[in-house]
């Protein structure tokens, strides 16, 4: 197989993740205000629950899938083979996964008042199975799943805005979310054909795989309880209205969270390989361009958030949601934490067959999360579910960063640090100069914005931080090349 540039699946999954961005900034202020944080917190809830069997029916066989996979990817024969045996398991964990969620409809009662939304929520179970998104990932085909991502977006987008028109309308915006994922899966079912054969006739061994995807299921329920619990507790012990403050918070970390994490996820294949070749050099140097690209994208953005956030809120989400500043406060550094954690995952733990580490991490955030939110939610609300974050993902990132250290070598990491916070310095004292001045929130946010990163990007420039060069290197030959394609023309 020959090798994909990275810089370009890099580049392509940024493009995606900015669209992940992009889509949510333009249909969520748009249904925040027409459903209210009643109805945002409803649809919510419904799929904070979901996420649960959706998770039973994955196990967590994405990650193991695309490690596994990746080491025979050049041997057609052991691919169709593994991609048969992980598919046969993840059937039959789907099947097990609606017959609990019939269970739960059934017998749980605070259901009952969202079975409709819950049954729309989970029809993406089954297309999430047959979609196998990992294969792709397998071969780095990240210009399809990006262009692929971006046309069911927009299809969505259109849909929302003929659709979901009165706050009863939330079943609708709640299926319109639905769609984009499940079209996607569709495409899939046709396109991984071209890599693999449903049907091909060859003896599958499934237990061999059972112990390690178990591994990763525990460390994928481990972190859906973490990340999920807080809006399913506040949907029980509080109203649908404490969830719409905490989803609008917790959304916007999470889409800031998912340009970064995105890039990290294209070299996870990478790094497997040349680890499986045994190529140190290349995994080391491409150990310390992840490094240094994780913090200098994840500090400056936490910082941003923080100072952004108000005129943020009031656009994003609309003068209804302005309870959840406080908590999109405090949950700001945590994009830092789950950026260094996903480096830990990506680069370093799953790569190296350490996914026990990462599991252990979960655990314990989860166990740690429950009893904070049982202790800070009847207290502080919406605030004592956002602070609980915030712990959880600072122990979990120290756990994984702990025994990631010792293969972390040459990144000149402490002398880029330095550079990076000095820049977020002058950063924040721009951004408050420039908003001090601007009364209206949409021209606050924008100048804010514009003002922070025009200066970060000057700073870290001058200083000669490895990350900015690199970008500045990139661009400098895509002008250069577009220059000498326009005069040959």
């Amino acid at each position: 197989m020959v090798q994909k540039s990275l810089k370009k699946n890099a580049v392509y999954s940024f493009i995606k993740a900015l669209m992940n961005l992009a889509f949510p900034l333009i249909s969520f202020p748009y249904a925040s205000r027409i459903l209210l944080p009643a109805g945002i917190g409803r649809v919510n809830f419904a799929n904070s629950v979901i996420e649960y069997f959706t998770l039973a029916a994955s196990l967590g066989i994405f990650s193991y899938a695309a490690r596994e996979a990746v080491r025979v990817r050049d041997d057609k024969h052991a691919l169709n083979k593994i991609f048969r045996e992980i598919l046969t398991i993840n059937l039959i964990s789907t099947a097990v996964s609606y017959c609990l969620l019939f269970f739960a409809l059934v017998f749980v009662s605070k259901f009952s008042e969202y079975r409709v939304l819950l049954i729309v929520c989970a029809s993406k179970i089954l297309f999430t199975t047959i979609g196998v998104d990992w294969i792709f990932n397998v071969h780095e085909e990240y210009k399809y799943v990006t262009v692929r991502s971006i046309i069911f977006q927009i299809i969505s987008l259109v849909l929302l805005f003929v659709f979901v028109r009165t706050p009863d309308d939330y079943v609708a915006y709640a299926f319109m979310g639905v769609f984009s994922s499940v079209g996607s899966n569709v495409c899939n079912i046709f396109y991984s054909r071209k890599f693999v054969n449903f049907f091909d006739r060859t003896k599958i061994e499934i237990k061999k795989h059972l112990k390690p995807i178990f591994t990763f299921f525990g460390m994928s329920v481990a972190t859906k309880m973490h990340t999920a619990i807080d809006s399913v507790m506040l949907g029980f012990m509080l109203t649908d209205t404490a969830v719409g403050y905490y989803s609008a918070a917790n959304k916007i970390k999470n889409l800031v969270v998912g340009l970064i994490t995105a890039i990290l996820a294209t070299l996870l294949p990478r790094s497997t390989y040349y680890i499986g070749k045994n190529q140190t050099d290349d995994y080391n140097k491409i150990i310390s361009k992840s490094l240094n690209l994780t913090l200098f994208f994840s500090l400056p953005a936490a910082i941003g958030i923080m100072l952004v956030a108000k005129p943020l809120i009031l656009l994003f989400s609309g003068e209804d949601f302005l309870a959840a500043l406080p908590s999109m406060l405090i949950m700001s550094p945590v994009i830092v934490f789950i950026a260094i954690a996903s480096f830990a995952d990506c680069m370093i733990l799953i790569p190296r067959r350490m996914e026990k580490v990462s599991l252990q991490s979960q655990i314990i955030g989860c166990t740690v999360n429950v009893i904070f939110n049982f202790l800070l939610i009847p207290v502080w609300g919406v605030f004592g579910a956002a602070a609980s974050t915030f712990f959880v993902e600072g122990i979990i990132t120290f756990y994984k960063f702990l025994f990631s250290r010792k293969f972390i070598k040459n990144t000149g990491i402490v002398k880029n640090l330095f550079k990076i916070i000095f820049s977020c310095v002058l950063m924040a004292a721009a951004v408050l100069g420039v908003m001090h001045f601007i009364d209206n929130a949409f021209f606050k946010l924008l100048a804010g914005v514009g003002a922070g990163c025009t200066v970060y990007a000057a700073s870290t420039l001058l200083l000669h931080a490895d990350t900015a060069m690199m970008l500045s290197n990139i661009i400098k030959r895509r002008l250069n090349g577009m220059l000498r394609l326009c005069r040959k023309n």
